[in-house]
């Protein structure tokens, strides 16, 4: 014990139980941290039986009747210390050399609740939790299969971090697998805290303002990504998992998707393209008429803006950045407050703020219909960390079409469009099914076919097993 409280000092919640073991009459030590561990399989299974000569439970090396199921003997001081961090409970006998771990792990756990990003009309309401564990089980609840693999890694010089990569065997690719684990096991680091923190270190270009991961909190999303042929990367303690590799169309697909009639969900999946491209261009594509192209509106619009930017002093751009600062500043206040006050904020604020601003004449109502137009297509994206993106790359584009128009607004969509033809997620073209070409995959991009007709695996997951399913459906009838 002695060696023990030499090691592992200051911790007020590391418990030390000495007794003697009732069949050998040797004494013992129980080494275990208040908080990680469950009393009750500590008092019933593990102290219960070597203090009462019970028999209850399984005999461990011949003289321990202990009743826990993973156990496993330690012979480094090192593992006995990861196994105690780790909610393990470690049993040292007066005369031996070894310890025994035994798995009491029994830290405080969330209940499985309703995804809170990722919003679902027809879909599951379970998302996954901050226990790597129980994530695996909702996983396994939709693919109750043996090829669903899990690899286990730890990484971290004092947080030890557990990553579990989990794939099916027969569907998944091998090198992708390899060029995963090879990266997260190279890493350095302390810790790791989040599957956000993660993906940064292990993205192909981390400099990218679009995710080269796919992320989600939705065990039945994740299924369906795993189910394509891609991997999906846990983080012990983070509620979001990451899937890989990803490209630009798995970002406007959503679960409802699937649960919803495909004429539907192709109306939705082109106005979600369409989104993009007004988040990303529509406060530009005004900047760039009314500075530089006013040529090119009709003279009755033309008339309607000047005499709403008749009292305005300053120029569109500067407009325009006012009231999308403002917006992002409405918009993180929302998120950080309380439920409540947040749907206060943001409803009240943008009507009294905008109202305002056009009353004392600093912006304009055409730039108010505009900002406000660009907002809602902005939350049409499914995709968080996409539409984070979007919302960034706003910024640049309205300053480049201040200075050159209609051209800026062109070159910096050929910027962008170059930029995503270029990028890569763990190898794998980013911009796949349109660059390189694979009209097979276009089944399932801007528009979905009914899913009958996918027989096959996208191209884009690079899956070793392409088919998915027959080439028919049932027409009734037995038929």
């Amino acid at each position: 014990m002695a060696e023990i409280n030499s090691r592992i000092s200051l911790i007020p919640d590391m418990v030390i139980r000495e007794f003697v073991i009732q069949q050998t009459g040797k004494r013992a030590a129980l080494v275990y941290l208040l908080g990680l561990t469950d009393k009750n399989a500590i008092n019933n299974n593990i102290l219960k039986p070597l203090l009462h000569n019970s028999i209850a439970g399984e005999v461990v090396d011949g003289e321990l009747p202990v009743a826990i199921g993973n156990i496993r003997w330690l012979t480094e001081w090192s593992k006995v210390e990861q196994a105690i961090f780790q909610g393990y409970s470690v049993l040292f006998i007066d005369g031996r050399t070894d310890a025994l771990a035994l798995d009491t792990q029994g830290w405080p756990q969330r209940a499985i609740e309703d995804p809170q990003l990722e919003a679902s009309l027809k879909g599951a309401h379970q998302g996954f939790v901050e226990t790597a564990g129980q994530n695996i089980a909702l996983v396994r609840r939709y693919i109750p299969n043996r090829e669903l693999k899990v690899k286990q890694l730890r990484v971290g010089a004092r947080g030890r971090t557990q990553i579990l990569l989990v794939y099916l065997g027969d569907v998944a690719n091998p090198e992708i697998l390899q060029e995963l684990e090879d990266r997260i096991s190279q890493l350095d680091v302390d810790a790791i805290v989040s599957s956000g923190e993660l993906a940064e270190y292990i993205e192909d270009n981390p400099y990218s303002p679009f995710p080269q991961f796919i992320s989600t909190e939705r065990p039945d999303a994740a299924a369906s990504q795993l189910l394509q042929g891609r991997v999906m990367i846990i983080v012990d303690g983070s509620p979001v998992v990451i899937i890989a590799p990803a490209s630009i169309s798995t970002f406007f697909q959503n679960v409802d998707d699937y649960g919803t009639r495909w004429l539907v969900s192709s109306f939705l999946r082109m106005l979600r393209f369409f989104a993009f491209f007004v988040a990303l261009c529509l406060p530009s594509f005004y900047i760039a008429l009314i500075s530089y192209n006013y040529d090119l509106l009709p003279v009755k619009l033309l008339l309607t803006i000047g005499e709403s930017r008749a009292g305005v002093p300053f120029p569109p751009l500067v407009e325009a950045l006012m009231m999308e600062i403002t917006l992002e500043m409405m918009r993180e206040a929302g998120v950080r407050l309380p439920a409540p006050i947040g749907q206060t904020v943001g409803i009240v604020g943008g009507i009294v703020i905008g109202q305002t601003a056009v009353q004392a004449g600093i912006v304009s109502n055409i730039m108010v219909v505009i900002v406000s137009f660009t907002a809602i297509a902005s939350f049409i994206l499914p995709n968080h960390d996409m539409s984070s993106g979007v919302r960034l790359l706003r910024f640049p584009m309205m300053f480049i079409t201040f200075l050159f128009g209609i051209v800026g607004l062109v070159i910096g969509m050929m910027i962008i469009m170059a930029h995503l033809v270029s990028l890569e997620s763990l190898g794998t073209p980013y911009g796949s099914p349109f660059a390189p070409m694979r009209f097979s995959d276009w089944k399932d991009t801007f528009f979905r076919l009914p899913v009958w007709k996918m027989n096959k695996r996208p191209t884009g997951a690079r899956a070793i097993q392409e088919d998915r399913q027959g080439s028919s459906r049932p027409k009734g009838d037995g038929k």
